[in-house]
């Protein structure tokens, strides 16, 4: 224990904390690599190095690896840490340790809209699908922002309060959406969440979107550590509230809704991170939101190599795994010290 604080206060000095990224990057590099390495049809790190060098001519599995299996690892990397960083800057904004980006109704939203294009577009290819998906997580945020956020300070629980109502009733329109027209099946994969079958296209359209909100994210980090000392003092010392409120949601909107477009509704991953990182690096968001987005990668990553493990070759939902981790923690955030509710 005393070693795991020593390790923990190193971290946390400057020095630390630079290294402590640069360990956890070569990691993340490592884990895709690894990824790209697993699979039915065989392959090594060799191979992959030999291939992406010279791509002109690649062997038969060489071309599986990079067309096939590193889209899904990249996948993974940029969508764990867009939904890492959605849940740190949602526990910023709203001020409440258990949220994460489906406070926004962003899962349901996008799995709504999947269900009525299942229905309607059901000859659609899946590039239209995820625009739909994307469509439906605004139009979920929309209306949760709508509905929750005030002038008043009560802001932020009128928030967790809305997204709450707002994710169970477009929940329940897409369950009886796919129970009446008999796609229950053919949705349970994408709301499981699902890594297989992403292609470089898919990627080139997502990945600006999350690099970009990702950035607009860690530049409001210092107001996000302002507002966590309570709205008065953030107000007291010329912090916007309302404006720094509204550039983190959307950022939350694009990063988790172009995620969930991308790879479907992985839950936990959002509560999970940020109180991992958090542990590590303390409650400045500086140092908080550039940890959380190479934890939640790498934990995507390493979910994505054991869900293709476990019941080879046939894929399990990431998502399944996820929420295996996710729902342990969340029951040690909720009841903490002989049952103190957080």
């Amino acid at each position: 224990m005393k070693k795991l604080i020593y390790t923990v206060q190193w971290v946390r000095t400057k020095k630390g904390y630079k290294i402590s990224l640069f360990i956890l990057f070569l990691i993340l590099l490592l884990s895709i690599m690894i990824s790209c390495s697993i699979g039915v049809g065989g392959g090594d790190i060799k191979t992959l190095i030999y291939t992406v060098i010279h791509p002109k001519e690649p062997s038969e599995i060489g071309r599986i690896m990079v067309e096939m299996r590193m889209p899904r690892a990249v996948a993974a990397c940029f969508t764990g840490a867009a939904f890492a960083l959605s849940g740190c800057v949602m526990q910023g904004v709203t001020k409440n340790p258990l949220a994460d980006s489906g406070l926004l109704g962003i899962n349901a939203g996008a799995g709504f809209f999947v269900a009525l294009t299942a229905v309607v577009f059901p000859s659609m290819p899946a590039f239209v699908t995820m625009v739909f998906a994307f469509l439906g997580a605004a139009m979920a945020v929309l209306l949760v922002y709508g509905l929750g956020m005030g002038k008043h300070k009560t802001g932020s629980i009128r928030l967790i309060l809305a997204g709450s109502a707002v994710s169970a009733f477009l929940t329940a329109l897409s369950q009886g959406i796919s129970l009446t027209f008999g796609i229950s099946k053919s949705l349970s994969f994408w709301t499981a969440g699902s890594l297989s079958g992403i292609t470089w296209q898919q990627l080139i359209f997502i990945i600006p979107w999350i690099t970009g909100f990702g950035c607009v994210s860690i530049f409001i980090s210092e107001h996000l550590s302002v507002l966590a000392l309570g709205e008065e003092n953030a107000i007291g010392l010329g912090v916007n509230v309302q404006a720094i409120r509204l550039i983190g949601i959307t950022a939350v909107l694009v990063m988790a809704g172009a995620s969930v477009s991308l790879v479907g509704g992985i839950s936990f991953l959002g509560l999970i991170v940020p109180h991992s990182a958090r542990f590590i690096v303390g409650e400045d968001y500086k140092r908080l939101l550039p940890m959380s987005a190479l934890l939640g990668a790498i934990l995507l990553v390493l979910a994505d190599i054991a869900a293709r493990m476990i019941h080879a070759p046939f894929d399990t939902p990431v998502g399944a795994l996820v929420v295996a981790i996710g729902v342990p923690f969340f029951l040690v955030l909720t009841y903490r010290k002989k049952g103190a509710v957080l």
